[in-house]
């Protein structure tokens, strides 16, 4: 049977080896399990794409001078390769781990499976399944959704090359939240859109979708006083933290809720 990895990396950095976790004692160096994050990245970002060794020293290492950059990078891709592999013989190739000239990344004919790619892939499909089939598009949101832990690679949080990746991840938990919430209130599922809504304001609170689909299930439900509430909570907000006025959108449905208007119309498309 063919090595298997699994990496989480949304909201705890853990690895599996053929279904048994590492502990965190096998990490003998952190730049080892800085360099194998950093690949992880490379390969979230360019797919199979091999990354040369001064490009890699260069963002991982930044203030070494060259001889001293090639020196730890020898020493954390060894230590990477016992922690990934124990029993490896010194001469033999990584499963996990591959060489081009002088470049590295992950072997692509690895079976290396990323909690990051899961997600992202997961919402792409979900999408795809919009124009066929809701019900069925419902349930892969909410596979996707649930397999962001939170931020990405947390023990790396200060450094440069993580940061791009944190942030497309985050926001695309923002809007893959938000558009199955939408869904959900299309299907009656007020409760738990409403859950998402508090899940999505609690990483940021001003991010005015979720206040309307807030505001719009609990009218669907009976209670419009405690969507007014929602509105002038939203409002409050955006005027303390950003200086700013809700949407024109936000407005219109806080007034046709204000006035009974019949909600159907109001529903997210």
């Amino acid at each position: 049977m063919s090595e298997s990895l699994r990496v989480q990396t949304l909201g705890l950095f853990r690895v599996w080896v053929n279904g048994e976790p590492l502990s965190n004692a096998v990490w003998k160096r952190e730049k080892a399990q800085r360099l194998f994050q950093f690949l992880i990245t490379v390969r979230l970002n360019n797919c199979h794409q091999m990354m040369p060794k001064e490009r890699i020293v260069a963002e991982l290492w930044p203030t070494l001078d060259e001889k001293r950059a090639d020196r730890d990078f020898k020493v954390a891709l060894n230590a990477l390769n016992d922690a990934l592999q124990p029993d490896r013989s010194a001469r033999s190739h990584s499963t996990f781990i591959s060489r081009s000239g002088l470049a590295y990344g992950l072997d692509p004919d690895a079976n290396v499976i990323i909690d990051a790619a899961e997600f992202r892939d997961g919402l792409k499909r979900a999408a795809r399944l919009e124009s066929t089939d809701l019900d069925a598009a419902i349930d892969a949101y909410r596979h996707a959704i649930d397999l962001y832990g939170g931020d990405y690679l947390p023990d790396a949080l200060y450094e440069d090359w993580s940061s791009l990746e944190r942030e497309r991840l985050h926001m695309l938990y923002l809007s893959g939240a938000m558009r199955l919430a939408s869904l959900l209130v299309r299907r009656g599922g007020y409760q738990e859109a409403i859950h998402l809504c508090h899940a999505v304001l609690t990483l940021d609170r001003y991010w005015e979708e979720a206040y309307r689909i807030m505001m719009l299930s609990h009218a669907l439900r009976g209670n419009r006083p405690m969507a007014l509430r929602i509105f002038e909570r939203a409002r409050e907000a955006l005027r303390e933290g950003l200086d700013l006025e809700p949407m024109a959108d936000t407005v219109a449905l806080v007034q046709a809720i204000a006035r009974g208007d019949p909600l159907d119309a109001l529903l997210p498309p």
